[in-house]
């Protein structure tokens, strides 16, 4: 039976890596602290680079919990730069978390093979169990994505003459594509162009039914 692969992946990033060795120096209710404003980060940024006035509510955001994390540092005689390593670390930790949807038991026997205090390990894992859901919500509301398609019409037009001929009888195929931004394009496509363009697609779902059957990903995917 092959061991199970962590969420954070085969190889954990270094950024998870460097913040544990910096968690076994500080206190507890310091870490607290640091996870508190990982959680209010994630629960209040907003990324919509289209309106300026919530970029700058992103940045005004950012800089509070920087100036927060440097005061804490300066009361607790800590450096900042490795209050930032711990906000970080903590950050990706749940980040990917919600990104995966990890079950409950796995998320916490995988920052239990962290080696992290176990005071971390159960303010972690009553956060996810408690605030996971909303967490990902916002998450999902927060990634920058690209207009998607919303709907497509098509017709077929019959060219039956020009002013060069009198019978043409030439087949052209209409679409028009409509974005969930509510941008609309109208194209006309030949003949030609739409079989290769069935020909790519029917070739497209073919190779993802072949990934499909890979023994590999069905592990994966399973887990």
């Amino acid at each position: 039976m092959t061991e199970r692969v962590s969420y954070l992946g085969y190889n954990i990033p270094s950024e998870v890596k460097n913040m544990i060795p910096v968690c076994q120096k500080f206190e507890q209710t310091f870490i607290r602290d640091i996870l508190s404003m990982v959680v209010l980060y994630m629960k209040t940024k907003k990324i919509n680079l289209v309106k300026k006035e919530e970029e700058d509510k992103l940045n005004q955001i950012t800089d509070s919990i920087h100036d927060k994390l440097t005061v804490s540092s300066n009361e607790k005689k800590v450096d900042p730069n490795l209050s930032s390593i711990v906000f970080t670390g903590l950050y990706y930790i749940l980040k990917i978390a919600l990104k995966k949807k990890v079950s409950n038991q796995i998320f916490v026997a995988d920052i239990t093979d962290l080696k992290l205090p176990q005071p971390l390990i159960t303010d972690l894992t009553n956060i996810y169990n408690t605030q996971g859901k909303d967490l990902t919500e916002r998450s999902n509301n927060d990634k920058i994505l690209f207009p998607q398609l919303s709907s497509l019409k098509w017709r077929v037009d019959v060219i039956i003459s020009s002013s060069f001929t009198s019978r043409v009888l030439n087949p052209v195929i209409l679409m028009e594509m409509n974005d969930n931004n509510g941008k609309s394009k109208v194209f006309e496509v030949s003949i030609d162009n739409f079989h290769k363009l069935r020909y790519n697609v029917a070739k497209l779902l073919k190779d993802l039914e072949d990934l499909e059957q890979i023994q590999i990903l069905s592990k994966l995917e399973n887990k």
